[in-house]
C-alpha cells in the first residue's frame, strides 16, 4: 500500500508534521493527507457557510526543546514538552482564546474565532505575557533538574480580518484564512526567545492598555513587503489623560458635581453611569476623578469582560493600588507592606479584616488564620471578604471621603456584585460614594445591582442615562478632533451621520479615514463615504462580538437583513428567506438590535444603529453578499409586482451590487427617468452617471451613446 506523506504546505511549501493541521511555518490550514475534500455545507436564509470577521492570532513555539533532546529520552521529551504545551494551552484558554492548532513544542490559538469578543486583541496580549510567565517558572523546573538553561518560548500575535469557515473531512474544524494569521506565524518565527512580537494593527489595538516598543521592520520570510513589529512588554499601569475633548455632556457634569459636593458634605452617595458602549461613560468618570482631586480618596477597578474565574477583581484592583504594589511583586513585600498599612488603619480590627484581604490578594494564610479559614463554609468565606472590604473602606472614610468606582459593571461576576451591594449600607453610616459605569444590560450582574439600589437606597441614588450626542455636539466633535482646515464639510456631514450621536464611533470613524489617507485625497476628487467603506478595526471587533451573541438563526437573519437594507419589511424578509422567521425577529428585538420602524401600512423594522447593519454586512464574503442582493431583487419583484415603477431605485441598487450588469444598467436608467419627470435633475443626472459607468463596464456601446448625452447636459434650472 502506498504511503501518505504530509503535502507541503500550499503557500510556503514548508513539510508540515504528519498529523499538522496548520502549517507551523506560516499558519495556513492543511488538508489531512489522503483526505477528500469535503463537500460544500449547504447554504440557505439560516445557513451562512464562510464569512468574513476579524481575528487575533497567537502563535507560541518552545525554544530549547534540541536540548533536552541530548539529554532524556524520547518519550521523556515528549511528557515535557507536552506539559509546557498544555501550560501554553491553558494560558490561552483563561482568556478565553481557542486553540487551532498542536504543532509538536508550540501551539496556534484563535481571539475571535468561532465568536468574536470586543476585546480580542486585549485577551490575546493578556494570554501571550501570561504564556511568558508559565514557560519561564517552567523553565527553572528545567534548569533545576537537568542544567539546561535555554528552554524558552516565542510569541507572535496579529489583528486583521480573516476569512472564516469549515475545513477538513475526518474532523472538520473552523479556520480563520488570511494575511493576519500567516504574519502572526511569521513574527513568532522571527522574533528572539522570550519576547512577544506584535503586528501593526495589533499594537495600535493596544497601545492604550499595554507597553509597547517598536522593533522596526522586519522582514518576514514569504512576503515581498516587511512588515512593521512591536515588542509587547506588558500592561500599562499609569492612566493617561484623555485625548477626546468631553463635548456635549455639560447637564451629566452638572449632576456629577453635585454628588461630589454632597459627598465632600459628608454624606455617601450611590452614582450610576449607564449607557451603551462609546457613548462616554469612562469620559464622564475621568472628569469626576479629576474633579474630585486630592480632598478625595479616590479608588477604582475595571470588571473584565474574561474575568469570570477572578471573583472581586476590580477590589483586588483597589487594594493593590493602595498599597503600591503590582500583579509580579513577591509574595513576602505583599503580605508584609499589607500588615503594616492595615494595622495602622484598622487597629484593633486589623483580625476581622486581615486574614480575609489577604486572601483577595491570593496570598497563603498566616499560620495563625489557617486553621481557621479552612474551617469556613465557602458562603461563610464570601461573608467575610465582602465584611472586611466594607471595614477596611469604612476605615478610610474616618479621615476623608472615598469614592469607589466600579468600571464596566456589566461584566462582573456575582461575587463581585455581591460585595458592591455590601457596600450599599456603608454609604450610610459614612462619606464613601459608588460610581458605577454599565450597560443597559437587564441581564447583567450590574442591572441587578441597580436594582438593589433603586430598593434599598433612592434616597442616596444619582442616575444618569447617557443618550446619542446631539447634532450640534457631535459636529462640534468632530472639529475638535481634526486638525482645522483637514475636514470639510461634506465628509463632516457624512462622519457624523454615519456615527449617528455616538462619541466613540464618531472618533475612530475619523481615525480612520486619516489613517487611509481620505481626507488628503478629498482634496483633490470625490469619494465616498457609504457603507462600502471599511469599518475600522475596533468597531469592527466591537459590532462584531454584539453580534456574535446572537443565537445562529438570529445572527444569520440579521446578515440577510443588512442586505436588504438599513430598514426593511418584514413581508420583504420573510421571502428573501422563504421562512418563518417570527422567532428570530423577537430574538432581535429583546437584544436591542433592530427596533420597529412603523406598522401601518404594513410592519416594517429598523436596525438599531447603521454600524450594527454594516457590520452584518461586513461579515459577508463578496459571493455571498452578491446573491443575496440578487435573491433581495428578485423577491421586490414577487412581492410588488403591480407598484415596480415605485421600487425602481432598490432594484438598481440591488441588481447593481449582485453584479447583474443587464439589470443594473435596466433600472438605473428607469431611475434616472422617474427622477427627471419629478423634477428632481441632480438626482437623474446622478442615475444616469451610475448607468453610463456600468454601460462601459458591460461594454454595451449601445447604452453608451444613449447615456452619454444625458450625463453631460448640465440639471435643469
Amino acid at each position: 500500500m502506498a504511503q501518505d506523506f504530509p503535502a507541503p504546505c500550499p503557500r510556503c511549501s514548508a513539510r508540515p508534521p504528519a498529523e499538522a493541521r496548520f502549517c507551523p511555518s506560516c499558519g495556513t490550514a492543511l488538508q489531512p493527507p489522503g483526505a477528500a475534500e469535503p463537500p460544500p455545507p449547504a447554504e440557505g436564509p439560516g445557513e451562512l457557510a464562510t464569512e468574513l470577521r476579524p481575528l487575533t492570532a497567537l502563535f507560541a513555539d518552545v525554544v530549547g526543546s534540541t536540548s533536552l533532546g541530548e539529554r532524556l529520552r524520547p518519550d521523556e521529551v515528549k511528557a515535557l514538552i507536552g506539559e509546557c504545551v498544555s501550560r501554553m494551552s491553558h494560558a490561552v484558554e483563561e482568556f478565553g482564546g481557542t486553540i487551532q492548532a498542536y504543532m509538536g513544542d508550540g501551539i496556534a490559538a484563535y481571539f475571535g474565532l468561532p465568536a468574536a469578543h470586543e476585546d480580542d486583541p486585549e485577551r490575546a496580549a493578556h494570554a501571550a505575557l501570561r504564556i511568558l510567565e508559565v514557560v519561564e517558572e517552567y523553565a527553572r523546573d528545567i534548569d533545576r533538574a537537568w542544567g539546561i538553561t535555554d528552554f524558552n518560548v516565542r510569541v507572535g500575535i496579529n489583528s486583521g480580518q480573516v476569512a472564516a469557515g469549515i475545513v477538513g473531512a475526518g474532523k472538520p474544524q473552523a479556520v480563520g484564512l488570511g494575511d493576519a494569521t500567516n504574519v502572526a506565524a511569521r513574527l513568532q518565527g522571527a522574533t528572539a526567545p522570550g519576547t512577544i512580537a506584535a503586528g501593526e494593527q495589533t499594537a495600535k489595538l493596544l497601545a492604550h492598555r499595554f507597553v509597547l516598543e517598536p522593533i522596526g521592520e522586519v522582514q518576514l520570510k514569504g512576503r515581498e513587503a516587511a512588515v512593521s513589529a512591536w515588542r509587547l512588554v506588558g500592561p500599562r499601569t499609569d492612566r493617561d489623560e484623555p485625548t477626546t475633548p468631553l463635548v456635549g455632556r455639560e447637564a451629566e457634569m452638572g449632576r456629577l458635581a453635585a454628588a461630589l459636593e454632597d459627598l465632600k458634605a459628608g454624606r455617601g452617595q450611590v452614582v450610576t453611569l449607564v449607557g451603551e458602549v462609546g457613548l462616554g461613560k469612562a469620559r464622564l468618570l475621568w472628569e469626576l476623578r479629576h474633579l474630585a482631586g486630592d480632598d478625595v480618596l479616590w479608588l477604582e477597578g475595571r470588571c473584565l469582560s474574561y474575568g469570570g474565574a477572578l471573583p472581586y477583581w476590580p477590589f483586588v484592583e483597589m487594594l493593590r493600588e493602595w498599597l503600591g504594589v503590582g500583579e509580579g511583586d513577591a509574595e513576602v513585600g505583599i503580605r508584609t507592606r499589607l500588615r503594616a498599612r492595615m494595622g495602622a488603619w484598622l487597629g484593633d480590627r486589623l483580625p476581622e479584616a486581615l486574614p480575609y484581604l489577604g486572601q483577595l490578594l491570593s496570598l497563603r494564610p498566616e499560620p495563625e488564620f489557617e486553621a481557621h479559614l479552612r474551617s469556613l463554609t465557602p458562603e461563610e468565606f464570601g461573608r467575610r471578604v465582602r465584611a472586611a472590604f466594607g471595614v477596611w473602606i469604612e476605615s478610610l472614610a474616618a479621615t476623608r471621603p472615598v469614592v469607589v468606582a466600579l468600571q464596566d459593571l456589566h461584566w462582573a461576576d456575582a461575587s463581585t456584585r455581591q460585595l458592591a451591594e455590601d457596600l450599599l449600607d456603608v454609604t450610610d453610616r459614612a462619606p464613601v460614594t459608588i460610581v458605577a459605569t454599565f450597560r443597559p444590560d437587564p441581564q447583567s450582574e450590574a442591572w441587578a445591582f441597580r436594582l438593589r439600589a433603586t430598593a434599598g437606597h433612592p434616597h442616596r441614588l444619582v442616575e444618569l442615562h447617557l443618550g446619542p450626542l446631539s447634532r450640534e455636539a457631535a459636529e462640534a466633535l468632530a472639529e475638535r478632533l481634526v486638525a482645522a482646515g483637514e475636514l470639510d464639510g461634506w465628509t463632516k456631514d457624512a462622519v457624523v451621520d454615519r456615527a449617528e450621536g455616538n462619541p466613540l464611533y464618531l472618533e475612530e470613524l475619523l481615525h480612520g479615514l486619516i489613517e487611509s489617507g481620505v481626507l488628503e485625497r478629498r482634496r483633490t476628487w470625490t469619494l465616498s463615504l457609504s457603507q462600502q467603506d471599511l469599518l475600522p478595526p475596533a468597531l469592527e471587533s466591537l459590532l462584531v462580538a454584539r453580534i456574535d451573541r446572537l443565537p445562529a438563526p438570529a445572527r444569520a437573519l440579521a446578515q440577510v437583513a443588512a442586505v436588504v437594507g438599513r430598514t426593511f419589511l418584514k413581508r420583504l424578509l420573510e421571502r428573501v428567506t422563504a421562512a418563518d422567521i417570527d422567532d428570530e425577529i423577537a430574538t432581535l428585538l429583546r437584544a436591542d438590535m433592530i427596533r420597529e420602524h412603523r406598522r401601518y401600512p404594513e410592519l416594517e423594522y429598523t436596525f438599531r444603529h447603521g454600524l450594527l447593519q454594516e457590520a452584518a454586512l461586513a461579515t459577508l464574503p463578496e459571493g455571498t453578499r452578491r446573491d443575496l442582493h440578487r435573491r433581495v431583487a428578485e423577491a421586490v419583484a414577487e412581492v410588488f409586482p403591480d407598484s415596480l415603477e415605485d421600487h425602481v431605485e432598490v432594484l438598481a441598487h440591488h441588481y447593481t451590487e449582485a453584479r447583474d450588469l443587464p439589470r443594473a444598467l435596466e433600472y438605473l436608467d428607469r431611475a434616472g427617468s422617474k427622477a427627471m419627470a419629478s423634477g428632481s435633475p441632480d438626482e437623474a443626472r446622478e442615475m444616469w452617471l451610475r448607468a453610463l459607468k456600468v454601460a462601459r463596464r458591460a461594454g454595451d456601446a449601445g447604452a453608451e451613446a444613449r447615456l452619454a448625452p444625458k450625463v453631460a447636459e448640465p440639471p435643469a434650472g
